[in-house]
């Protein structure tokens, strides 16, 4: 069995009972950073002393086959850097190849900047898109142009080194209706602003919204179907 366990974004009481039973039992842990999940199991006092870590990162897909070879006799447990696996991370392939070779997966529910983040947002829509990390380059402008013109609101994750690049490529696009911006979210001083273009690029201006952190920004265009009552 290979059960795929959200782990925390940020506040380290935020996972559930049932993982922290997981992690007790199992003693296979595939995750894509050693030294953060064993410092989420020394905060709930968890021994690790007999487990065995494999690290899975973008670049080692080249060792998925012999990751997955040993479920023949037991069970494993992935984990991400934070959040829940397989949304927008390299445990996505993993997930994938392990359901191709029939592998029984059981997916926990718990922790992920995506739910908080379009809730917070209050678009006034009951469908979304998610498009996780956008291209740093190719395809980039194609995906916002498709979001500015799409009847609903779209949501993704994007880096705090491209915040400002990404308020000015909107701004090009002349994107008009409404942003969501979340970040630091279950964290001490976590934001979540829905404003104009105009308006947020103010608040980062004068440090309303300091360019710290994790990031989900949400996009409503002015022209999106609103479909509440």
């Amino acid at each position: 069995m290979l059960y795929v366990i959200p782990t925390p974004i940020g506040n380290s009481d935020d996972i559930t009972l049932r993982a922290l039973k997981l992690f007790q039992e199992v003693d296979l842990i595939i995750t894509e950073n050693t030294g953060t999940t064993k410092k989420l199991l020394n905060i709930h006092t968890i021994n690790y002393s007999n487990k065995k870590f494999i690290k899975f990162t973008s670049h080692d897909h080249h060792s998925i086959n012999s990751i997955l070879s040993l479920f023949e006799n037991q069970d494993g447990i992935l984990v991400s850097e934070a959040g829940t696996p397989g949304l927008s991370d390299p445990g996505k392939i993993l997930i994938i190849k392990a359901q191709e070779i029939h592998i029984p997966i059981t997916i926990l529910p718990g922790a992920t900047a995506l739910i908080p983040a379009v809730i917070g947002a209050q678009f006034p829509t009951t469908h979304r898109s998610f498009y996780g990390f956008l291209p740093h380059k190719k395809g980039r402008e194609k995906l916002l142009t498709q979001m500015m013109h799409a009847s609903h609101g779209s949501f993704f994750y994007e880096s705090v080194h491209r915040i400002e690049k990404l308020l000015e490529q909107l701004e090009k696009l002349k994107f008009m209706g409404k942003i969501s911006i979340s970040r630091e979210l279950s964290k001490k001083f976590e934001q979540i602003i829905t404003s104009d273009l105009s308006n947020i690029q103010e608040f980062i201006k004068n440090n309303t919204m300091p360019l710290k952190g994790e990031f989900v920004i949400g996009l409503y265009p002015s022209t999106a179907h609103e479909t509440e009552e």
